[in-house]
């Protein structure tokens, strides 16, 4: 993380601009939501990684995550053209901190819910998105264009 890298050395001003100099890379609905909103709290529902490779199409990976917010709706966010794809889960470190050996609820939350994020250029075409979730995940993702919408009907449970 560049601008929120821990809880005592937070630059949301600068990342607020980096932001918003990167939102005319994402379509109308993307852009929307990333300028007024974040996942922060939301349930991570299910990651799936798809590998479209037809022999023609560069970077044919695709990961999408299913994301219950706060409030219930659902959301999917797409990570298209990706490059890099890296996720250090372990469990045995969503711990308290004043019991270092104790899993949080038993480890029964799995992923647990999505921490903080940053999105970033990482040249002209393509963007990184790091992601920190609480049960001390990062996510890493290179990719050329993020997607994100409301998802309808989607029975989760």
């Amino acid at each position: 993380m560049k601008y929120l890298v821990d809880e005592d050395h937070w630059d949301l001003e600068g990342y607020t601009e980096e932001k918003e100099k990167l939102l005319n890379r994402f379509n109308k609905g993307t852009a929307i939501f990333l300028k007024s909103n974040s996942f922060h709290d939301g349930k991570v529902v299910s990651i799936n990684i798809l590998n479209q490779e037809n022999g023609q199409t560069k970077d044919p990976t695709v990961v999408k995550m299913l994301i219950e917010q706060y409030n219930g709706e659902l959301y999917e966010i797409q990570w298209i053209n990706v490059r890099k794809f890296f996720m250090d889960y372990d469990i045995t470190r969503n711990v308290y901190s004043n019991t270092p050996y104790k899993i949080v609820d038993g480890g029964k939350r799995g992923l647990d819910e999505w921490g903080y994020d940053e999105i970033l250029p990482l040249s002209k075409k393509k963007l990184q998105h790091e992601i920190l979730l609480f049960s001390q995940t990062t996510v890493i993702i290179h990719c050329s264009t993020i997607k994100i919408r409301k998802v309808k009907g989607l029975n989760v449970t």
